[in-house]
């Protein structure tokens, strides 16, 4: 790696260390959109910025924004998403901030919000395979395998991790 590839890399690790999770406030939902529509799976299912709106406004859930002087990702929470249990319907970083151990932030952000709970799930896609070895280094098992759910020829992988 070139001495300025190890540069860049080490300004993303410093801003990690400063992340904050917080609520998302008004003005942020449109971005979260945004980088909604525009990152897999949401980019290969074709789904527009307005979709991408109605879902981060599901009724009872939660969104919040990972930023580090900026904001570089986010994650919705559902308290009762599947079958009453915790769901986490969407987690976003990006793509300069990959890899420096975001996801993994908001992932623990997640289990840490639902600690009471037994159990917290997700759906992954067929065809995002760095998703899936993030969510099951962090422990999450595939539990279920829904063929065709959203588009032809793909499956929606849910997965589960027990926190009690």
């Amino acid at each position: 790696m070139s001495d300025e590839n190890e540069h860049v890399k080490n300004a993303k690790l410093n801003m990690h260390d400063a992340l904050t999770i917080r609520p998302a406030n008004d003005s942020e939902v449109d971005w979260c959109a945004q980088l909604m529509a525009g990152n897999d799976p949401w980019l290969t299912y074709k789904c527009s910025v307005q979709w991408s709106l109605n879902v981060l406004r599901w009724p009872g859930s939660s969104l919040f924004v990972a930023n580090a002087d900026k904001p570089v990702g986010f994650i919705l929470l559902h308290p009762k998403g599947f079958l009453g249990s915790p769901y986490i319907a969407a987690i976003v970083v990006t793509k300069e901030f990959r890899d420096t151990g975001i996801g993994s932030r908001m992932l623990a952000f997640a289990e840490g919000t639902f600690a009471e709970s037994r159990h917290v799930f997700l759906c992954v896609s067929s065809f995002n395979p760095r998703a899936l070895a993030l969510y099951e280094r962090h422990g999450y098992v595939k539990v279920g395998d829904l063929p065709d759910f959203i588009a032809d020829g793909y499956s929606e992988f849910l997965l589960c991790k027990r926190l009690r």
